[in-house]
């Protein structure tokens, strides 16, 4: 089976190896995802790892796993919706936003107690160059992994 093109998600760069199924429907085909909210869990908890800085698209798709507005994503960042959404459309994020939201991520869905020092400290210590256009996710016994 080929490798489907995950665009659902709202990012350019997933595929998905296995876990879907293209099925017919009276509008016609459609793909069926297994655990979809997995899926999703997986490719944010690769996001808030990646050593490259987020693209705006990638912020994005973490405030909606978040399930919270710009609006309340601003206040947490102090800024207001507007400059959310300019983040939001931006190529790269900056620094600080960056860290910010991978930082309310890892503490919020992940339950992972790291301070933010200990988190910019992590990530900074990683490769900042590497980017990665093609992000291939699979289906494993251990649920959703990204694919080596």
């Amino acid at each position: 089976m080929n490798a489907y093109h995950y665009v659902q998600c709202g990012l350019d760069n997933i595929w998905l190896r296995n876990g879907f199924e293209i099925v017919e429907t009276s509008y016609g085909k459609s793909v069926k995802i297994d655990r979809p909210d997995q899926l999703d869990a997986a490719i944010c908890e690769y996001l808030t790892k990646k050593a490259a800085p987020l693209t705006g698209h990638e912020f994005r798709f973490l405030r909606l796993q978040l399930d919270m507005s710009q609006k309340r994503i601003g206040e947490l960042m102090g800024k207001e919706a507007q400059t959310v959404a300019l983040w939001e459309k931006s190529e790269q994020v900056n620094q600080e936003v960056d860290f910010m939201i991978r930082h309310i991520y890892r503490q919020t869905v992940i339950n992972v107690r790291q301070t933010y020092v200990e988190l910019v400290d992590y990530l900074n210590g990683l490769d900042r160059a590497e980017l990665e256009n093609r992000l291939t996710f699979e289906e494993t016994e251990n649920g959703w992994e990204k694919a080596a």
